[in-house]
């Protein structure tokens, strides 16, 4: 025989009804907890792709620039090469001529000659915006590291040139042209002057003096003086030339390493 109390019966009704409400409660909110979770998961990986897909953009903005420059740089290295070696070329025979070696020419290509020893080489040619940038902080957000490496050697060697460039710069501001304004007669050297040294389809923009007197200036490469001058010029030069020997490979290299990432 089975005794049922209706109180007990009452009591287990309610206590199962509280455990379903109970049990409900505690579903919603782990429901709510992994909404919550999910969302601030969802949300740093949003935050992460998002970083990274501006990181590849900002890479390859940086990687075009640097493309560009290179290949105006190596423009600027066959022009630099073309440009020394002519002002080479025109110290090295002033100092022939002036030891007997061509006693025909005319003072007016002994003018000329002068003229082309009297360029020089500006150091603020190398400096550049892309790597600027590389080399002030960019270097970092760059993936490929035999790029990084390719590029900072590169960029060591652009310094030794631009070091050369100031160092031609210094000797023609502050010795060659005080000797040749204290030694020489100035628009007599600048009248034959019609190009830059080295390109002689670019016309030199300078004013043509009429001259009431001329000076021999055959005279003048014949003392120790400015051929000791023509000698140190020589010396600015062929250091700069030597510097640029390694540029075209390293140039090269950096280039196809930078299309490759460009193309990937």
């Amino acid at each position: 025989m089975v005794i049922c109390y209706p109180g007990l019966v009452v009591y287990r009704e309610e206590n199962s009804r509280m455990n379903i409400i109970q049990n409900n409660k505690w579903n919603r909110l782990f429901v709510e907890a992994v909404v919550i979770v999910a969302g601030i998961l969802l949300a740093f990986s949003i935050d992460a792709w998002w970083d990274e897909n501006k990181k590849s953009r900002d890479e390859r903005i940086l990687l075009q620039s640097l493309l560009e420059d290179l290949h105006d740089k190596k423009a600027k290295v066959a022009e630099g090469r073309r440009y020394n070696d002519a002002i080479a070329q025109a110290a090295t025979r002033l100092i022939q001529i002036a030891n007997g070696a061509d006693s025909g020419i005319t003072e007016d290509e002994i003018d000329r000659l002068i003229g082309d020893t009297w360029w020089y080489n500006a150091a603020y040619g190398w400096n550049s915006a892309p790597m600027t940038s590389l080399f002030s902080g960019g270097l970092a957000s760059l993936s490929d590291p035999v790029l990084v490496q390719r590029l900072a050697k590169l960029h060591i060697q652009m310094a030794r040139i631009q070091n050369f460039y100031r160092l031609d710069e210094n000797f023609h501001h502050d010795t060659y042209t005080p000797y040749l304004l204290a030694n020489a007669y100035m628009p007599q050297v600048t009248n034959p002057v019609e190009h830059q040294p080295g390109v002689p389809e670019s016309p030199y923009v300078f004013p043509r003096f009429k001259l009431d007197s001329r000076k021999k200036h055959s005279e003048l490469i014949r003392s120790e003086g400015f051929q000791n001058m023509m000698i140190a010029k020589l010396d600015r030069v062929q250091d700069t030339m030597a510097a640029f020997e390694p540029m075209d490979q390293q140039l090269d290299e950096a280039i196809k390493l930078l299309d490759t990432e460009l193309a990937n």
